[in-house]
């Protein structure tokens, strides 16, 4: 039937006959290759088949045929999911002190150039031997900042949890004569804690013998996952040095690599969206971490003030979670709020409401003060972005979700804006 007919639905009507016949994935490379084939010999198949298809459709038939090729493709995602969910986890674990690598040299490169093209501008010196300046001192403000923050902060948080694990017997023994004066008063306030109370004990006493179980081996995982991870990140400091002196090199390889398989539009349009990407992720990152900088501080002067105890843990767990947007203070919040209301009912009280005059503060105030209209992003898309990304990937979605969503929102408004402005079109 193919010899007798031209256009563009013969062609439509092989390629759904071929998508039936699809069981494997031999049978996936060997369509693919087809399609390949039959893309790129235009000349000689026309003329085995002595087809005479005209050119202007020969543009829809390459279209249909790598279309039908993309829903196969997408079909056989979808269906092995789960493994080729296995496959990028173990490939992102290969890689992982490259991707080290590339976050510390993403943090560190701004303190580079500032060193590079402020203090050393006028120094007559060889432009790698600035570079190699730039890099040491942009490396060693990093380390030394860690160092910093972790001499202030670990004593501190020591302390804390060294008292509250020794008050803890006070602590349980306050709650219990609170129980027991509750249910001395109110006698039908026993009369169901004594029904709860027996399943409870039995649930929680058989989740302590699982957990003394599994703990050897869930210690031994833990310890080989840090293991793991401080040796990705000493390998990773050694790869953001090498991607810090080198990285115009990078650049200049990238960009040849680009237009070299590509068309020159094309290739514009891809370093377009990475100079985007890094933008939004600038933006974002520095702006929350001196964000909740400022956060972690005040909640630590307030709590003083409020004469809180913990102080200093429940500030660095304000302030840490606060990287998260929207949501933060309230994650933060929970375990501060559990503390204090162990010791005094009142102070969780006080706390709960204090979190909620910073959140508010801080998400009309602070946070668009700071960060600004940069991410270009309404609140109701950063909620969307926030809730997706944390389903996808936990606290690391929660907290990039919005500089991906922020550069998938603007490609798309930009896409839309000049179609409608193509097609003479305004929108009030």
């Amino acid at each position: 039937n193919c010899q007798e007919q031209v256009g563009v639905d013969v062609c439509a009507r092989c390629i759904r006959l071929s998508g039936t016949v699809l069981s494997n994935r031999k049978t996936i490379l060997i369509f693919n290759t087809w399609l390949y084939w039959f893309a790129t010999q235009k000349t000689f198949i026309l003329k085995v088949m002595k087809m005479h298809v005209k050119d202007a459709n020969w543009d829809d038939i390459l279209v249909l045929a790598i279309s039908g090729s993309l829903i196969v493709m997408v079909y056989f995602f979808f269906k092995n999911f789960e493994v080729v969910q296995g496959f990028v986890g173990g490939f992102l674990h290969a890689i992982a002190p490259f991707i080290w690598g590339f976050v510390i040299a993403f943090i560190t490169v701004p303190i580079r150039r500032m060193i590079e093209y402020k203090w050393l501008q006028h120094v007559k010196l060889k432009e790698t031997t600035k570079r190699k300046l730039a890099t040491t001192g942009a490396m060693l403000c990093l380390l030394l900042l860690v160092v910093l923050f972790f001499a202030i902060l670990i004593p501190q948080v020591i302390s804390s949890v060294q008292t509250l694990a020794t008050s803890m017997d006070s602590y349980t023994q306050t709650v219990q004569l609170f129980i027991d004066r509750l249910m001395q008063d109110h006698p039908e306030i026993g009369m169901v804690f004594s029904r709860v109370y027996t399943p409870l004990e039995k649930l929680v006493e058989g989740w302590f013998s699982n957990a003394t179980k599994t703990i050897f081996s869930s210690v031994l995982v833990y310890g080989v996952n840090v293991v793991t991870t401080i040796m990705n990140m000493f390998v990773g400091i050694i790869v953001g040095i090498y991607l810090l002196l080198d990285s115009k090199r990078w650049k200049r390889q990238f960009k040849k690599v680009v237009f070299a398989f590509l068309p020159q539009k094309t290739g514009n349009h891809i370093l377009s969206f990475i100079r985007l990407c890094n933008r939004m992720l600038n933006s974002f990152i520095f702006g929350k971490a001196v964000d909740s900088f400022i956060i972690g501080i005040v909640c630590a002067i307030v709590c003083a003030i409020l004469q809180m105890p913990y102080t200093p843990l429940i500030a660095f767990i304000v302030g840490l979670t606060n990287m998260i947007p929207i949501f933060g203070p309230f994650i933060g919040a929970v375990p501060c709020a559990f503390i204090l209301v162990i010791i005094s009912p009142i102070k969780a009280a006080e706390f709960l409401v204090f979190i909620i005059i910073l959140q508010q503060i801080d998400g009309n105030i602070l946070g668009p003060y700071i960060l600004g209209d940069s991410m270009g992003l309404p609140a109701m898309w950063v909620m969307f972005a926030i809730i997706v990304g944390g389903s996808l990937w936990g606290i690391v979605g929660m907290f990039l979700g919005i500089p991906v969503f922020s550069v998938v929102y603007l490609l798309i408004k930009d896409v839309v804006a000049r179609r409608l402005q193509e097609r003479h079109i305004e929108i009030s």
